[in-house]
């Protein structure tokens, strides 16, 4: 019995973040998490706050007071909260990728939104393309409907 081999081609782009190349998954299933990426990470930053609960972060920062476990733990929250965000747009582990390569949370914090507006743009200019291609099969199913008659 011979083989009926069909192949499916991964819906989404690559995007460069550095000298990283990264892909996003522009699937209707993962766009749910990429517009609702805020929402996740939230949800993320609670776990990461309930992890670093045992620590008091001070209300008003007094540098000749301050405590080196204090700074590394709000650090760690606020790393954990990008990586989520990365980890979201991106798929797991993808922080840890990044962050191997550029140790530079602030950097890859900003970077975030440039990513954002980015993927935002592209998601917008495939769908004006998904458009033509549909009106375009549909004028053609009807020109063919049309001859039948």
């Amino acid at each position: 019995m011979s083989e009926v081999k069909i192949d499916i081609q991964r819906t989404g782009f690559p995007v460069k973040v550095g000298s990283i190349e990264l892909w996003f998954d522009s699937s209707l299933e993962n766009l749910r998490s990429f517009f609702n990426v805020d929402e996740i990470a939230q949800e993320k930053l609670k776990e990461a706050q309930e992890k670093a609960k045992h620590i008091h972060f001070p209300d008003e920062v007094e540098i000749e007071n301050l405590d080196v476990t204090t700074v590394d733990a709000a650090f760690d929250v606020n790393k954990e909260f990008i990586a989520a965000q990365y980890d979201i747009i991106f798929g797991d582990n993808t922080f840890k990728k990044v962050y191997k390569t550029y140790p530079d949370i602030l950097a890859l914090e900003q970077a975030l939104d440039v990513i954002g507006i980015a993927i935002a743009k592209r998601i917008e200019e495939l769908e004006v393309e998904r458009s033509e291609k549909t009106e375009a099969k549909k004028m053609e199913y009807l020109n063919k409907k049309a001859k039948k008659k």
